[in-house]
């Protein structure tokens, strides 16, 4: 008889950003959808979001998280997506099950001057994030009134990201219309499908 290998569940963790919580737009959502396919779905309240320290959410994911690998797959929105790269150049994993990236940036925004400090402090490693393999998916819209849908560009082509363009999408948060990502959970089923595959 051959022993069974153990395989443990996929890792997901959604994090928000600036001024947002678990409950907010799209996360649980996006959480309850996946939970079905057996993986752990985590979405933290991270420190202080009206008034984020990089250090302290870099030890929230620390904690959280530890050292990503190829059963690991992390979403961000907007802020989450400028900690989630300063996470990974820190780490510097070989693999990754997958990153999707809503609306992110790793510029300085104009119309959120206050994210400055804590932009400069989390600036990624976009060489070390290169050496990564992973599948990564940026979502994007054409009208973000915060992030100039060049930051998210820019981010998108240093790591060689498939994109998706909402039109007209706003922040993709509740109040322009995103209870739902559907966009977030499709690429994360592909992401899943595909570590899958490779396990076998």
């Amino acid at each position: 008889m051959t022993e069974k290998q153990t395989v443990l569940p996929a890792r997901i963790f959604i994090v928000h950003g600036f001024q947002s919580s678990p409950q907010d737009n799209w996360f649980d959502w996006l959480a309850t959808q996946i939970r079905t396919t057996g993986a752990e779905v985590t979405v933290p309240l991270m420190p202080q979001p009206d008034y984020p320290q990089a250090a302290q959410w870099q030890q929230t994911l620390d904690k959280l998280i530890g050292q990503p690998d190829e059963q690991t797959f992390l979403i961000g929105h907007s802020l989450g997506v400028i900690t989630l790269l300063q996470f990974l150049s820190r780490h510097k994993p070989a693999r990754l099950g997958g990153l999707i990236l809503v609306a992110g940036f790793a510029a300085h925004l104009p119309k959120l001057q206050i994210l400055d400090g804590y932009i400069d402090a989390s600036q990624p490693d976009f060489a070390v994030l290169q050496q990564i393999s992973m599948p990564v998916h940026s979502i994007i819209s054409t009208n973000d009134p915060y992030v100039p849908e060049a930051a998210s560009n820019d981010i998108a082509h240093a790591l060689h990201s498939s994109i998706q363009y909402i039109p007209d999408g706003g922040h993709l948060m509740a109040e322009d219309g995103f209870r739902k990502l559907e966009p977030a959970r499709d690429s994360l089923q592909q992401m899943l499908a595909q570590a899958a595959t490779l396990k076998k």
